[in-house]
């Protein structure tokens, strides 16, 4: 995974010491086609990250000053090159502490949006993942994250108050 250019000037200084970095979870949900006709049953979006092999919904940090909502399209943009619409915060948590093979230690604090897919197919449009594609939700690929599958049953729970743990 590509380490954004302002968290390596940070640990310039920092060194491995940790971090709390805010970040973004989409739960993209198709519930009709390209052509606007209604599925049978919502479909949701999952990539297939690269270093572990994990499914999961489409996450990442945020840039210095970036809007939330803003930054889940982006990311789901860059990771997918589909395009979609915020409809509402489903949900916000912390992640457990992090640490990566480097040292570095973090946690990330996820706002997490339930997102409606406009357009485009999706494709691996990045390396930080290997496949990329849509699942109807009695269907959903082996492993799946687990904290990811908690953001989508928050996401999939449609109109509801937004959760937290």
């Amino acid at each position: 995974m590509a380490t954004p250019d302002f968290i390596t000037a940070l640990r310039e200084d920092i060194g491995h010491k940790e971090l709390l970095l805010p970040s973004v979870r989409a739960a993209v949900i198709r519930r009709r086609d390209a052509d606007g006709s209604a599925l049978d049953a919502p479909e949701v979006l999952l990539v297939r990250r690269s270093d572990n092999g994990a499914w999961m919904i489409t996450s990442g940090i945020l840039d210095p000053g970036e809007e939330p909502a803003a930054g889940a399209v982006r990311e789901v943009h860059e990771e997918t090159g589909t395009v979609v619409r915020p409809v509402r915060i489903a949900g916000v948590a912390a992640t457990r502490l992090i640490e990566y093979p480097n040292g570095d230690r973090c946690r990330y604090v996820d706002t997490v949006f339930e997102m409606e897919w406009m357009s485009g197919e999706p494709l691996v449009n990045d390396d930080e993942s290997t496949d990329v594609g849509w699942f109807p939700v009695d269907g959903l690929p082996e492993p799946l994250s687990p904290g990811h599958r908690e953001s989508l049953e928050w996401a999939l729970d449609a109109g509801a108050a937004a959760k937290w743990r």
